[in-house]
């Protein structure tokens, strides 16, 4: 009886989650509408931190044009140029 009941307050839960996504608001627009750019946007500020989580930015040294230089994870030296592809220094 239990596990009916706890099926039951899940399916209510999720026909509801269903309704709230699928209703329409006066403008015309749904609540769905704006998720998946949300979701895009948190996940390239995600990848934007942890790119600079695996980069550390060497305060000291600059790059050939005065760009910032940063050590990856293998303890190697480069900067970004302009079409924000890394170039390695040479030690």
């Amino acid at each position: 009886m239990k596990k009916i009941i706890g099926l039951g307050i899940g399916a209510g839960i999720a026909a509801a989650a269903v309704c709230a996504l699928l209703y329409r608001r006066k403008d015309g627009s749904r609540l769905a509408d704006n998720l998946a750019d949300s979701a895009r946007s948190v996940g390239n500020r995600v990848k934007d931190y942890t790119q600079q989580i695996k980069a550390r930015l060497l305060h000291h040294v600059k790059g050939p044009n005065g760009e910032d230089v940063f050590i990856d994870m293998y303890d190697r030296q480069f900067y970004e140029n302009s079409d924000g592809h890394r170039v390695y220094l040479e030690e």
